[in-house]
């Protein structure tokens, strides 16, 4: 399989998920994981409240780049205090900087407004296709700079 394929089904994947039955954070979760071969069925559980802007409510973060930001845990999460953050905390910086750039806003009811209510869903589903793409790629990099951190 060339990279560009690879590429294809992380966005692909994230996003028949989405059409499936996950939300916007799940799907992310649920792609990106499996995408590096990990196991993501208690991360997507992890994500679930997240969907839809922190409880379906839109007032918050995307719900996209919360289950990316779960996804960079799940990873390179620490699990004992006082122990480095810098990874994790770097790429959940570089994963919303991409967001950023791409939509000018993490926020979810901006976005939804901006989506207009009959285009909202086919939008958010590119949303999470393209940010699924841009974590796996990132989560990709990191891992070959920084082989030896968790």
């Amino acid at each position: 399989m060339t990279k560009m394929e690879v590429r294809m089904d992380v966005s692909s994947a994230a996003i028949n998920y989405f059409q499936n039955g996950y939300h916007c954070a799940e799907s992310i979760v649920a792609a990106v994981l499996e995408a590096l071969g990990e196991n993501p069925k208690e991360a997507v559980a992890h994500a679930t409240a997240f969907g839809g802007g922190f409880g379906r409510s839109f007032g918050e973060a995307c719900g996209a780049l919360s289950g990316a930001l779960i996804a960079i845990g799940h990873l390179h999460g620490r699990n004992k205090p006082g122990t480095c953050w810098n990874l994790s905390a770097d790429l959940g910086a570089a994963i919303r900087d991409v967001f950023l750039e791409s939509h000018q806003t993490t926020h979810c009811r901006t976005l939804k407004e901006r989506f207009g209510e009959e285009q909202q869903l086919a939008e958010c589903q590119k949303l999470t296709g393209d940010l699924a793409q841009s974590l796996y790629d990132l989560l990709v990099k990191s891992k070959i700079e920084q082989p030896e951190q968790k």
